[in-house]
């Protein structure tokens, strides 16, 4: 087809052809521009379809989340109303029309899920039926035993304080249920799938504004790209008609001047041009015969002693270039090894953290949320004793002799602050745990936006242990300059990574310098960990760690982000950390890492990191 195409080309006249190669110019212009337009819409569609999904999942799944927490929080107030029965049933009916909301969201949400299995994320929309089957029945059980303990107590003469207190008895022993815990779930389950599908609506929000770019930058292109290509047709159109003629003309020159007849001139059209081409070929075919034994002879002893000496040079330089690439995949397989074995322990501490973090959290959550009653209560109470010691200043001999055994004025001033003191360490403990679960983000797969002070936080709250106060050394301080500070697309968890690396590295660096000191030295003299940050632009932020240690000589500073260079003694450290660092900030993230040292005064770790990727490497 191919052969044949190409004879009927080169039969047509020069007229011709210059006719046919504005009409293909043409052409490709008209087509290449309604080709691109027609893709560019169709991206369109498909990302503005993507975004509106995502935004109907997060709002069906937020309305879920906030019906569960109100039903929550109305059971819960049903306790100290059961002594009110109007208040108690007002009550019962929100609990119901939350119960029906539920039911409709749920319907619907299923009915969602089903139309998702077409959606690029399938391991996010696998989720949400996974947790649909998971909680299936669970909402339900709990509205009926719900219903069963309300019917319980509305067979109660509530006018009586026993079964006030019985009535309290039955909703609280409900409250701390494992049915209640398991109706908690679905609200702590909805977090992450609610996070989920922000990040999926983010996504989707991108693409459908790279999209509209994608079809503005399809149809420039089309139309250039058409453009460059009927130009190049009108200059190969030209060049087909003006080539032959000054290929023919070069060779009759060259033929003459330098008396060369082994020329020959290429036929390649059979028009006009080719008719003298072999009339050119002829002539000269005759004189070529009478020299061509000769020149065959040399040309063959002249090329089979250029071959050898060619294959030669290429035999040598690949033997060179194998040794030079089996060194350079001997210091990879090095790097990558290391690398492999701290990411493994990043994610094994990840994991462990997490599902410790989660561990905690449940029962903690349980103590923080009946702290309340309990302080209720227990001020309760406290006020009904100072009541009746008001009327009963006198009381009998034995209830005197119990009140002053139980030093029960003590009481009453300690009860309060011990509840306090509890309620203090609850918060604590669930801000711990939300730092570890923070920190623990090993497991993230794309960038996304990302708070750098809370990234910091969390990596000194992780080191806490080796900055607080000890017999043989003061605490190490911590100064916090921070600035205002966007937040940043980066992975959350590789960033964390860098942080504890270098703050790790300054805690020993401050470590080494005290051990010759004494205690009152540090004392007059404490080591400090310094953290400033600032914004460098509308682009790029800069942070800046450093310490007051020792520093390092110029030699070590060179060498501190080679992969395998340390300075610590064997079984303390593998070299790696600060080459990790300088990989994570630098090719993770197209950042900058450099070091300051003066050996004497302290060292100085510069981060600068650009606050969006634009070009996103492979994780």
């Amino acid at each position: 087809m191919h052969h044949k195409l190409g004879q009927r080309l080169s039969s047509l006249r020069v007229g011709q052809k210059i006719g046919l190669g504005y009409a293909l110019a043409l052409g490709i212009v008209v087509s290449g521009t309604i080709a691109s337009s027609g893709v560019g819409h169709h991206y369109q569609q498909q990302a503005e379809e993507r975004e509106e999904h995502a935004r109907n999942e997060v709002e069906l799944l937020h309305r879920l989340q906030s019906r569960v927490l109100q039903t929550r929080t109305h059971q819960q107030q049903l306790i100290p109303l059961a002594q009110y029965p109007e208040k108690f049933q007002d009550e019962y009916g929100h609990l119901l029309r939350h119960k029906t909301e539920i039911q409709e969201i749920w319907t619907d949400l299923k009915a969602f899920a089903a139309k998702s299995h077409t959606l690029h994320d399938q391991a996010h929309h696998e989720e949400i039926p996974a947790f649909l089957q998971t909680y299936e029945r669970t909402a339900q059980r709990y509205s009926q035993e719900l219903e069963r303990r309300v019917q319980q107590i509305r067979n109660l003469n509530l006018a009586l304080p026993s079964n006030v207190e019985q009535a309290q008895a039955v909703m609280l022993e409900f409250t701390n249920s494992d049915l209640a815990l398991e109706f908690d779930g679905i609200s702590d389950n909805l977090v992450g799938l609610i996070d989920e599908s922000y990040q999926e609506f983010e996504i989707a929000k991108r693409s459908h504004e790279q999209a509209n770019e994608v079809a503005e930058k399809i149809v420039v292109a089309s139309i250039g790209l058409s453009v460059a290509i009927a130009l190049l047709l009108a200059v190969l159109t030209s060049r087909a008609i003006a080539r032959p003629i000054t290929a023919l003309t070069n060779i009759a020159r060259r033929s003459t001047e330098e008396s060369n007849f082994n020329l020959r001139a290429t036929v390649e059209q059979d028009d006009e041009i080719g008719t003298l081409a072999n009339a050119f070929n002829q002539l000269i075919h005759s004189v070529q015969q009478l020299l061509q034994q000769q020149q065959t002879a040399n040309e063959q002893l002249e090329t089979y002693s250029q071959t050898l000496e060619s294959k030669v040079e290429e035999r040598t330089q690949e033997l060179n270039d194998k040794n030079t690439q089996l060194q350079q995949l001997l210091e990879e397989l090095q790097r990558t090894q290391v690398q492999m074995v701290q990411s493994e322990k990043m994610s094994a501490l990840g994991q462990m953290v997490a599902g410790i973090a989660h561990e905690i959290n449940n029962p903690v959550n349980f103590i923080h949320g009946n702290l309340t009653h309990v302080r209720e209560y227990t001020h309760n109470l406290l006020d009904f004793v100072h009541l009746y010691q008001k009327y009963y200043p006198a009381p009998v001999p034995e209830i005197q002799a119990e009140a002053e055994e139980l030093d029960i004025e003590f009481v009453q001033a300690d009860l309060p602050k011990m509840l306090d003191s509890m309620k203090m360490g609850t918060d604590r403990i669930r801000q711990i745990v939300l730092s570890l679960r923070n920190f623990s983000r090993t497991d993230e797969a794309d960038f996304k936006a990302f708070d750098i002070h809370e990234g910091i936080d969390n990596s000194l709250l992780i080191l806490q242990h080796r900055l607080k106060d000890r017999p043989e050394c003061p605490a190490i301080q911590v100064v916090r300059d921070y600035s205002s500070l966007p937040p940043v697309e980066c992975y959350p968890g590789q960033l964390n990574q860098a942080f504890m690396n270098i703050l790790a590295n300054a805690i020993d660096a401050l470590d080494e310098a005290n051990v010759n000191r004494t205690y009152q030295e540090i004392q007059e003299n404490p080591s400090q960990i310094t953290i400033r940050t600032s914004t460098i632009d509308s682009k790029w932020i800069r942070i800046e760690i450093s310490d007051n240690g020792m520093g390092m000589p110029e030699s070590v500073q060179k060498r501190i982000f080679e992969p395998f260079f340390t300075t610590k003694s064997v079984g303390k450290g593998t070299g790696m950390g600060m080459p990790i660092s300088y990989q994570i900030v630098t090719e993770k993230h197209g950042g900058k890492l450099d070091c300051f040292s003066i050996l004497g005064k302290g060292t100085e770790f510069i981060i600068q990191i650009p606050v969006q990727q634009h070009v996103r490497a492979t994780a």
